[in-house]
């Protein structure tokens, strides 16, 4: 793993705020963490040791407003504008009594409770105040030109989002209960007609589905891009590459099945999806709670039906693809024989198959366990005051 460096932060103070200054250029990706005790930084750029990767961590001697606090990058460097809760003088910068020996004063900046001067002296520095208070101005100004564009950026992030997860709910449950009801009017002769009334609804759905990993991919959502990516992959492959070629595999009960697999898997996962980008604490708690405990639990018998299904399926269209030789071809002496290649697939959906339930096992219990760490926050809250 490489190392990671600690570049120079130069700071000052005034009665009412903070100036961090890190002596670091040509910043790359920086990660910037700031609460009302601590600052947590990282970031690519060229700093005294070179072009690393360099970071810090401090925590403050008193509190700081994260909310009114900014910062920006620079080609020369990183600065941040923290503003005081107290209002007040600090002895110094971080909580322990030993300055660490990144930290350095930057006395362009610094101003001391009582500083005493000449008369020339105070003219001086009125003048060099009145400088300090218009470079301040701009850059304030600046940071919040740079904070509304991060603003609206956010904005259209969640709107984008919303609108996404929206369509993928409605495209799912028209799937859903288009094959349901129907099952429920029209029972097994409901099957001749699945493909025709649900069939081109899931094939949207399925080709939009490409986006979840390109959304985790960009950074757009919090997740890893290899598993929506495996399984986006592994269902289109039998929507695109098994049913939808073979007409014949239109009418066979096992499509119905797995549609409303797929279909009933999703109409839950999305809701939790647009509750999530909604905010909970805008939602009714025990809707949220509930709609949570499915999209975690649902899976469990959903996932391995789901599977078992997409093999019977490849079982089913075998015959079908040996007749038609459709996708099989001869090269030179070489024969690619597509049905071959279809049952080496089912080899791989149990692998996958694996791998993807156990990584829902591990999100399932990571979910669980921050249920119990804020069960035992709250229980002890109320301990507390009684």
């Amino acid at each position: 793993m490489a190392a990671v460096f600690t570049p120079f932060v130069y700071w000052a103070q005034r009665k009412d705020k903070l100036s961090l200054k890190e002596d670091l250029r040509d910043v790359s990706d920086p990660n910037v963490q700031l609460d009302e005790y601590s600052l947590t930084f990282r970031a690519y750029g060229h700093g005294a040791k070179g072009q690393h990767e360099y970071g810090f961590q401090m925590d403050f001697l008193k509190q700081v407003d994260p909310e009114k606090s900014m910062y920006r990058t620079t080609p020369q460097g990183v600065e941040f504008m923290l503003v005081k809760q107290d209002k007040q003088w600090w002895d110094r910068l971080v909580e322990q009594e030993k300055r660490p020996s990144f930290l350095k004063v930057d006395f362009d900046k610094w101003r001391d409770e009582g500083d005493s001067e000449s008369e020339a002296e105070e003219e001086k520095a009125r003048r060099l105040e009145e400088y300090r208070q218009e470079s301040l101005k701009k850059f304030e100004e600046e940071m919040k030109e740079e904070m509304d564009s991060r603003a609206a950026i956010k904005y259209l992030k969640t709107w984008w989002l919303f609108a996404y997860n929206f369509f993928q709910f409605m495209g799912y449950s028209f799937v859903f209960f288009s094959c349901v009801v129907r099952y429920m009017m029209h029972h097994r002769d409901s099957f001749e007609h699945t493909w025709e009334f649900a069939g081109q609804m899931m094939m949207t759905c399925q080709l939009m589905s490409i986006l979840e990993y390109i959304h985790a991919e960009v950074g757009l959502v919090n997740s890893s891009p290899f598993f929506p990516l495996m399984q986006t992959l592994g269902r289109n492959f039998i929507l695109f590459m098994v049913i939808y070629p073979e007409e014949l595999m239109y009418t066979q009960p096992v499509v119905t099945y797995l549609f409303i697999t797929w279909s009933c898997i999703e109409v839950v996962r999305y809701p939790f999806y647009l509750f999530s980008i909604i905010g909970k604490e805008n939602l009714p708690a025990k809707l949220f709670k509930v709609t949570q405990w499915l999209r975690y639990s649902i899976w469990i018998p959903l996932y391995p039906l789901g599977f078992l299904l997409e093999a019977y399926c490849i079982f089913t269209a075998v015959p079908y693809y040996e007749r038609s030789n459709k996708f099989s071809y001869q090269l030179g002496q070489v024969r690619i024989h597509y049905p071959l290649l279809m049952k080496l697939y089912i080899m791989m959906l149990a692998g996958g198959a694996t791998m993807l339930m156990k990584y829902m096992v591990r999100q399932r219990r990571r979910k669980a366990a921050v249920s119990r760490a804020k069960q035992r926050e709250r229980a002890a809250a109320h301990q507390h005051v009684d």
